[in-house]
């Protein structure tokens, strides 16, 4: 399991980025029943979690007031995004791949929670630039979607995007400056043993993706 400091450092929520070794986080497991029912489809809708195991429907992100229930996100290349409110009182989780990058989910989560310097993020394990090779077409639509980004950060490499870099950007533009970064390449990082950290879309695994989440404590 993967853990933010900053989201450590918030009083009464629990959280944790799943590996390959331990895809849903054990902190989790207590309340893992509860997480809503949905179906992750690469969009943009974020839906406020108001019971336990609520429907949610095809959505991408998810956030919640409410205590003992987990809100999560499955990735094995993609961003997760754990959001805290400093007080611990509201928290979220987000999958942002490229297409939510490029649609703005991460903007939408923020104006719905209506986020800003009150709030910390964690980007989780994500595959770094040097092993997400995109095609020519994609590299130049992201570098015309985000002037504001240097291009050594959104493409250190010919056709080599940083979704990190884009997730962080999105972050601080919507006034959320207190971001951690946990965790390694979900494609490369390997273990003192050499064999993966995480599962990797990219990689080859196919049905087998991580969890992130995080709860308020009861």
């Amino acid at each position: 399991m993967i853990t933010s400091v900053l989201l450590s450092s918030i009083p009464n929520v629990v959280h944790g980025f799943g590996t390959g070794a331990e895809l849903v986080p054990a902190v989790l497991l207590p309340v893992w029943e509860s997480r809503p029912q949905k179906k992750q489809v690469h969009g943009t809708t974020a839906v406020r979690i108001a019971e336990s195991r609520q429907r949610a429907g095809e959505a991408d992100a998810f956030h919640t007031q409410q205590r003992e229930i987990a809100v999560s996100v499955i990735t094995a290349d993609c961003v997760p995004l754990l959001l805290a409110r400093r007080d611990g009182g509201h928290v979220a989780a987000v999958h942002a791949g490229w297409r939510g990058l490029a649609d703005g989910i991460i903007p939408r989560v923020l104006a719905q929670l209506e986020a800003g310097d009150e709030w910390v993020a964690a980007i989780g394990p994500t595959i770094c630039a040097a092993c997400y090779e995109v095609s020519e077409v994609l590299a130049l639509d992201f570098a015309r979607r985000f002037p504001g980004i240097p291009a050594a950060d959104l493409l250190p490499s010919h056709r080599h995007l940083n979704l990190r870099a884009i997730a962080d950007y999105q972050l601080r533009k919507a006034g959320v400056t207190a971001i951690d970064h946990a965790g390694g390449c979900t494609c490369c990082a390997r273990d003192a043993s050499g064999n993966p950290v995480f599962r990797s879309y990219r990689r080859g695994d196919r049905n087998s993706q991580q969890h992130a989440g995080l709860y308020i404590v009861g």
